[in-house]
């Protein structure tokens, strides 16, 4: 099974996804300080970042379906 670039992409995405997801149940204040004018914009809350982890899991399995995913 080769390794893809449609892989590639849902990898960076699938960690992308996990340093939101951590940030939003864990370490609110410290995204709040740390980035005050990305986080007007881009707000690291739990419900959006809990439909962003449905939609990565529901494409890592639709890849993984087709045998694009090698895991």
């Amino acid at each position: 099974m080769d390794f893809n670039l449609q892989a590639l992409f849902w990898y960076i995405l699938a960690a992308d996804c996990a340093f939101a997801n951590s940030v939003a149940w864990f370490a609110q204040d410290w995204y709040r300080q740390s980035c005050p004018a990305i986080c007007k914009h881009f707000p690291a809350t739990k419900p959006w970042c809990g439909v962003y982890l449905l939609l990565i899991l529901w494409l890592g399995h639709a890849l993984h379906q087709q045998g694009i995913l090698p895991w």
